[in-house]
């Protein structure tokens, strides 16, 4: 439906988005702070620069998406599917990543900042990915 849309820079603080399919959209550089994204599809987005700081991403799917640099601050992220995603130089602080879904993503590890994260033990990652955490942050 969405595939292709080009959002790149948009600005869309407090956006009602929930469950939007936005599948390969363009949303590089875009201001998403507090959206509501709930159960959207993000599958593949392009969410490079994106900021996410306080949005609601429970339950969507953010598989293969470029997360390049993206800011999550303080989102929700409760069961969302990071499956594939490139997480390289994102931001989850302060995020609750309960049931949250980071296997076979790419994720640099000595660069991702999840400090006051809650739940980032119930995250699913996979093993070498949580040893890592779990050495960094305890």
């Amino acid at each position: 439906m969405s595939e292709g849309r080009n959002l790149a820079g948009a600005n869309l603080p407090n956006a009602a988005l929930r469950g939007e399919d936005l599948s390969g959209a363009d949303l590089s550089g875009a201001i998403l702070i507090q959206a509501d994204m709930m159960a959207c599809d993000l599958s593949g987005a392009n969410l490079k620069d994106a900021n996410m700081n306080s949005a609601n991403l429970t339950d969507a799917d953010l598989s293969g998406a470029n997360l390049v640099g993206a800011d999550l601050t303080r989102a929700r992220l409760r069961g969302t599917n990071f499956s594939g995603a490139d997480l390289t130089g994102a931001i989850l602080a302060r995020t609750d990543l309960q049931d949250a879904d980071f296997r076979g993503a790419k994720i640099d590890v000595e660069n991702l900042d999840i400090s006051g994260a809650r739940s980032w033990q119930e995250a699913k990652w996979d093993e070498h990915v949580f040893q890592a955490l779990k050495a960094k942050f305890g």
